[in-house]
């Protein structure tokens, strides 16, 4: 690949085109772009002279993979993308470990010079998860998880964006962390639930079993011990603190399969149910937005969901099915 230094360094400083990006990928799924990666890794060329300024934001290039799949036009474009994404998280991944660990210097630093794993689930999909020290993690729909492959070696710490239920294997050697933009949880062996998809704007924490630490990384004032029973709420924007009961069987219903609603905000509801079933929702009435909704459901399509929406909200669902590949089901509500 033609100057592929140069586009290296403009593809983690986030100054890459569209076109670069593509070129990238289909090199990197090459026999020829394997090789060469194979070799970098090996002889870390890059260590020498690596602007040691450059951020690395791996999720945040991933959500832009991610976005350009689901709004791509073209149907050809849109099948290679995804057939392309693991290879762009495992590109960004490897290539991540020449770029930006291999200037680290100390003896502690080196000990985590190793690739990451990232598992991603689309809207519409929920996978399960067994890490390197057995611990389990659910993770739900539009769920980016990212840990190292030697993570339970040295630490044990995963990042996460979007909603996971973990179930960690207990060893007070290594404490369990996970990452939520500055939000730490820290456990040693428990059972919780984490929300912290970007658009809610917090950082969610829902303990079932055990005991956890939430902690903030760059705010001290930010320490918190949980109990089973209590859900903890960070606003990121005001960096605030809320903390309540909450019913364990809804919280983490999903991991089972079930989807519950218990007097909750309708504009909540149409949020996990556009992840749930990987559809669009268009509200053409604010006031939509003032109904509450109570729903219990685990095999129903969204179809009969939005019937039982209609009846109970008053509310006038309109079902739009998809006319192709390329787009999603799109369901328009109003108020009757």
């Amino acid at each position: 690949m033609d100057n592929f230094k140069e586009t290296i360094c403009r593809f983690f400083s986030g100054s890459y085109s569209e076109e670069e990006l593509k070129k990238l990928f289909l090199w990197s799924n090459s026999e020829k772009g394997q090789d060469e990666m194979g070799r970098l890794f090996d002889e870390n060329r890059f260590s020498s002279d690596v602007d040691e300024e450059i951020p690395v934001d791996s999720e945040k290039m991933l959500e832009h993979i991610r976005k350009g799949i689901k709004h791509r036009k073209s149907l050809k474009i849109k099948r290679t993308f995804n057939r392309l994404l693991p290879y762009a998280a495992m590109l960004i991944l490897v290539l991540g470990s020449i770029f930006f660990f291999s200037h680290k210097k100390s003896v502690e630093e080196r000990a985590f010079n190793s690739r990451t794993v990232t598992v991603i689930t689309q809207n519409g999909q929920r996978s399960q998860v067994v890490l390197p020290d057995s611990s389990i993690v659910w993770l739900n729909s539009g769920t980016t998880l990212t840990y190292r492959d030697n993570f339970s070696e040295h630490r044990r710490e995963v990042i996460l964006n979007g909603e996971a239920f973990f179930k960690v294997a207990h060893n007070e050697k290594l404490p369990f962390d996970v990452h939520c933009n500055d939000v730490v949880v820290s456990v040693l062996g428990t059972e919780f639930d984490v929300n912290a998809y970007p658009e809610t704007g917090k950082v969610c924490v829902a303990l079932e079993s055990g005991k956890v630490a939430l902690s903030h990384s760059r705010i001290e004032s930010i320490d918190y011990t949980l109990k089973p029973g209590e859900l903890a709420a960070y606003d990121l924007k005001q960096n605030t603190l809320q903390v309540d009961e909450f019913d364990v069987s809804q919280y983490a219903s999903w991991k089972n399969g079930m989807l519950v609603f218990k007097n909750e905000p309708i504009k909540t509801v149409f949020e996990k149910l556009e992840r749930w079933y990987n559809i669009d929702i268009e509200v053409t009435d604010e006031t939509v937005y003032e109904s509450i909704f109570t729903g219990t459901f685990q095999s129903e399509s969204y179809e009969q969901i939005f019937k039982l929406i209609e009846y109970s909200c008053s509310l006038k669902c309109w079902v739009q099915p998809n006319t192709d590949l390329t787009s999603l089901p799109k369901i328009i509500v109003s108020k009757k």
